[in-house]
């Protein structure tokens, strides 16, 4: 991980999430762009229905962050960058841009429904972008990486890069990493692929593939500082997770998620 980007508009909840993706990137020697959408329509829609980002300066709000992060990380090289666009494509371009290793957003934003998982920006970037996603819970503070449940129906990708990610976060925090092996039986390796029992230490089977059930069901009983999964095009979460918004009813989890990028 070399450049984290982190979206914000303001919200409680994009602190937890810069202030995570801060602690990350000073154990791993990343930089970090800030990146916040603004418009003019959102500012008067924001005004008239009482949304708290009503009164607040962008610039005001993201300078007093920075400076709270730079005292407490004073090698931190971090910067940011205000746009005035679509939110998602925006977003995309400067993570391209910048060559990001990873996205680090909170699960949802500003005059979110609390009965969604994920509001309507971070559902549609996950489900979307090519880039590793890191998603913040509201609230939730980083206390180092010691214990990672890596929750997959199969044990492979076919890129290694796929797992750049969680193989950084093993070089760093060596973390126990447990394999929730999610189905009754998985397909069989092809020939030209990777395998992520490499960044494995042991393995826990579940013959239940309902991946909301079976994840909360094992956080019940093991406590775990990251969920680690990898979205495929044809894979359980890519089926969870909506065109948009996504029901806590439908996924929850309560601790930070590395959502990887596969390929069936």
């Amino acid at each position: 991980m070399n450049h984290i980007v982190v979206p914000v508009d303001l919200s409680k909840n994009s602190k937890d999430a810069l202030r995570y993706a801060a602690r990350l990137a000073s154990h791993s020697d990343a930089d970090v762009m800030i990146v916040h959408r603004y418009s003019l329509l959102q500012k008067a829609v924001s005004y008239t229905s009482g949304a708290e980002v009503a009164d607040k300066d962008p610039e005001k709000w993201i300078q007093k962050r920075l400076t709270k992060l730079k005292s407490k990380h004073p090698d931190l090289v971090i910067d940011y960058k205000i746009i005035r666009d679509d939110a998602i494509d925006s977003l995309k371009q400067i993570s391209e841009v910048r060559n990001a290793d990873l996205v680090v957003m909170g699960c949802q934003g500003m005059g979110e429904d609390a009965e969604n998982y994920l509001g309507s920006t971070s559902g549609v970037f996950v489900k979307t972008t090519d880039i590793p996603v890191l998603l913040i819970p509201r609230g939730y503070k980083f206390n180092g990486i010691e214990k990672v449940v890596f929750a997959a129906k199969h044990t492979f990708v076919r890129f290694m890069g796929t797992l750049e990610p969680i193989v950084r976060i093993n070089q760093i925090f060596k973390p126990h990493v447990q394999l929730l092996h999610l189905g009754e039986q998985s397909d069989p390796m092809p020939e030209q692929s990777f395998s992520i029992l490499q960044v494995i230490n042991d393995i826990t089977r579940y013959g239940n593939d309902k991946f909301n059930e079976s994840i909360n069901d094992y956080l019940g009983q093991h406590r775990a500082d990251l969920l680690c999964v990898i979205r495929r095009k044809k894979g359980f979460l890519n089926r969870l997770l909506g065109p948009s918004r996504t029901a806590a009813s439908k996924f929850n989890v309560d601790i930070p998620i590395l959502v990887l990028i596969g390929e069936d």
